[in-house]
């Protein structure tokens, strides 16, 4: 269980395990004793439990995975409290105390139709949207959480879960199953407790991709107050150090679907509008300066921008510093200064800025600037004419 709270989030680095206290008929782990009480969302995460048509559910599957489901919920809570959003986590769907309703669903195909390359995960969406569909009861939200026995064969089982699906596609992402897949391991060195880091902080890190989060890096002072930022390199640490959200991430999170809890408030509709004027960067000393305004039919949450070295492909942005600045308007104005060294991890000459302006209704725009420490000049808008 806890041992402490480390401005105001798990460490997760002290937890052990315990024996677990009884709620309603359903034993509860001592690690999901010490939760707080969070608001209520319009919307919930879809979970669905996807098994090919030869393939059976891992035993207890419902108790493991909810269990999981429920201490990640309480992450992600604790770090949008810390940072100023209130008690808001992404919303579950529960059947009875401490039991998420998982939709189990058997696929058309056996469990190869769906691995892990070639389409596999594209193959399990296509089919799952075809379901809802024809279910649209069962269908709670945009953002589906989809989970797969790991496969039994030479290379993969128990001891080496792996062949399906396992990484984030716009509003789903995939995640596995396993028999030890227990937060009871959770903290444990122990070659469960390893398992388990990887393919929890996995879950908790793909999850993320599924809400809407790409990669970040957390500044270099973060970096030594909280550890390491979940969408970098956090799914290496969640569960044996202290590993945590960023306010860039936090900031995406204000505006994802099931974090909301105005039930009238639609989301993801139309074209990201935001119209960016007099935009200037400047290196003055240690610092970088960054201004202009913004104008857009909505409301402009927040800014965040990232700095990163090159390449700046998918999944080439693990090392993107982060910052975040709340707007809150329609219109207005923004500045932010960034220090140097909040940056120590970018080694290379030329580097990027990008600016992600983030919308209410979720969508978020995007512009980049690029640079060379050895050249540097300032950017400022062209005056239109």
């Amino acid at each position: 269980m806890f041992k402490r709270l480390l401005s105001a989030f798990f460490s997760f680095a002290l937890l052990g395990t315990a024996s677990g206290i009884s709620s309603a008929g359903v034993t509860v782990p001592d690690v999901l004793k010490d939760r707080i009480a969070l608001k209520k969302t319009a919307q919930q995460l879809n979970v669905v439990y996807f098994l090919g048509s030869d393939t059976e559910p891992v035993p207890d599957y419902e108790r493991r995975l909810s269990e999981l489901l429920l201490y990640l919920q309480q992450f992600y809570g604790r770090e949008m409290q810390r940072h100023g959003y209130g008690a808001r986590s992404f919303g579950l769907d529960i059947k009875s105390p401490g039991r998420v309703n998982i939709i189990e669903y058997k696929a058309k195909n056996p469990a190869a139709h769906y691995p892990y390359e070639n389409g596999g995960g594209w193959k399990a969406a296509q089919e799952l949207e075809e379901f809802f569909k024809a279910n649209p009861d069962r269908k709670k939200s945009q953002h589906t959480l989809v989970i797969m026995p790991t496969w039994n064969d030479e290379k993969n089982g128990p001891d080496n879960p792996g062949g399906v699906p396992f990484y984030g596609m716009g509003r789903n992402c995939f995640a596995l199953d396993y028999p030890a897949f227990d937060i009871k391991h959770l903290g444990q060195k122990t070659r469960e407790g390893q398992l388990l880091t990887k393919w929890y902080g996995g879950l908790a890190h793909e999850l993320g991709h599924g809400l809407n989060l790409p990669h970040n890096h957390q500044t270099a002072s973060d970096g030594k107050k909280y550890g390491t930022a979940l969408m970098g390199a956090g799914n290496y640490t969640f569960g044996t150090s202290p590993t945590f959200l960023t306010p860039a991430s936090c900031a995406l999170l204000d505006a994802c679907e099931v974090f909301s809890v105005t039930p009238a408030q639609k989301f993801y509709e139309g074209r990201p509008e935001v119209e960016i004027k007099d935009t200037a960067i400047s290196f003055k000393g240690d610092q970088i300066l960054i201004s202009g305004s913004y104008k857009s039919p909505q409301t402009v949450k927040a800014l965040n921008v990232y700095v990163q070295d090159p390449p700046y492909a998918v999944n080439q942005d693990y090392d993107a510093v982060s910052f975040s600045q709340r707007l809150g308007k329609k219109s207005g104005k923004f500045s932010m200064k960034i220090d140097k060294k909040e940056l120590d991890g970018l080694t290379n000459n030329e580097f990027r800025i990008s600016l992600m302006f983030i919308l209410a209704n979720g969508l978020h725009m995007q512009k980049h600037f690029t640079f060379h420490w050895d050249a540097l000049q300032d950017y400022r808008d062209e005056p239109k004419s």
